[in-house]
């Protein structure tokens, strides 16, 4: 029997809608001095991304007895910290890892990994990348090569890299294994097969934890005489510009506190009570003398609010600490002029981003 243990239950969250609201009441002040920016979380870690920590360990412990929490590699010894574990596919044979230092992509050492026995290797690593944030994406890679025995009959791989943005793993002071599938969560990238030289593998998907796992893994045939060598990683943030496409938008969820704005700079206020998010807000300059459109409902204002054509909407810099209270300040602006304008937060509701959003409002500068 199969038990898909890593799914979590979906949870409601109820805003305050701006539906009906009229724009012009937003509530306004003015302040001397715009506040300070706010900066983002630490950037998360890869560990021994570069795979140069000249020891791999075997499943168990030198082919002696299955002990609990001797599945390796990982060189907890407080010298060489590798944060690398090995996974394989239940029912399919273990794999082993090497060091490699004659065939590496860069650095001084790659990491090789060739099966027991049987005639297919399905396997490899991953690691567990602590302190992300929910609801931002982030990109992993590696550089993956196939290695057969020179007259393999089925010399056929295929590599892939992996990012689970919930975290999810297996553990490694149980069992080491895949439970035989793979879970629904783990982003794969496409499939390739990399014999001449080594080539970059690269997957991107979206945090939904505070954690997320990464993985290298292969299909390959001829079992021990077939090795797979994996080596140069690396984990960035990948977000991009906007938290979502301002041309599709969902319904507006987010009550707009306040504007404070002065001659050139402007901060609005909001929350996403009970959820912490994270922040922008789309801003567009009004034509002059373009006055205030008629109280639209959300779909039919979001055309007209430049003076009949869609606005290009400019994107405030994300800010990535998620808070349940969001201040965005718009600096650079034009005096006495018109800006339209939309809040937007994402974050996490049950196990899924959501993205929350204001009806477009405006506020004009002081003169």
């Amino acid at each position: 029997m199969k038990t898909h243990w890593w799914k979590i239950g979906l949870s409601v969250i109820i805003l305050i809608s701006l539906s009906g609201t009229n724009a012009g009441s937003t509530a306004m002040a003015q302040q001397a001095n715009p506040p300070a920016a706010t900066t983002g979380l630490a950037a998360p870690t890869l560990q021994n991304a570069g795979l140069d920590s000249h020891r791999w360990y075997e499943f168990n412990d030198r082919y002696g007895t299955w002990l609990v929490g001797s599945w390796a590699p990982d060189d907890d010894d407080g010298q060489r910290l590798q944060d690398w574990r090995l996974w394989y596919m239940r029912d399919t044979p273990l794999v082993k890892s090497f060091a490699e230092s004659d065939i590496i992509q860069a650095g001084v050492e790659s990491v090789a990994l060739r099966s027991y026995t049987g005639d297919v290797q399905e396997g490899g690593l991953y690691q567990v990348i602590y302190n992300v944030t929910p609801c931002l994406q982030y990109q992993f890679q590696m550089y993956g090569l196939s290695r057969p025995d020179y007259g393999l009959p089925n010399p056929a791989a295929q590599l892939r890299v992996g990012l689970d943005p919930t975290g999810w793993h297996t553990n490694p002071s149980v069992d080491p294994a895949m439970p035989g599938y793979y879970p629904a969560s783990i982003v794969w990238s496409a499939p390739q097969d990399f014999k001449s030289d080594f080539g970059l593998l690269q997957v991107t998907a979206e945090a939904r934890s505070s954690t997320v796992t990464v993985y290298t893994r292969a299909l390959a045939y001829g079992g021990s005489r077939h090795a797979i060598v994996w080596d140069s990683g690396a984990f960035q943030e990948a977000t991009p510009a906007m938290l979502h496409d301002p041309a599709a938008l969902p319904a507006a969820t987010i009550l707009i506190l306040s504007v404070t704005r002065d001659r050139t700079w402007a901060t609005i206020t909001w929350t996403t009570s009970p959820s912490s998010a994270v922040s922008q807000v789309y801003y567009a300059l009004r034509p002059a003398g373009g006055g205030t459109p008629p109280n639209y409902p959300n779909k039919v204002y979001l055309p007209l609010v430049m003076g009949g054509a869609t606005p290009t909407w400019t994107a405030s810099p994300i800010n990535k600490t998620p808070a349940i209270a969001h201040a965005v300040t718009l600096s650079g602006l034009l005096p006495g002029r018109t800006y339209d304008f939309i809040a937007v937060s994402r974050g996490l509701s049950g196990d899924a981003c959501t993205t929350w959003v204001s009806a477009a409002q405006q506020f004009t500068t002081l003169p």
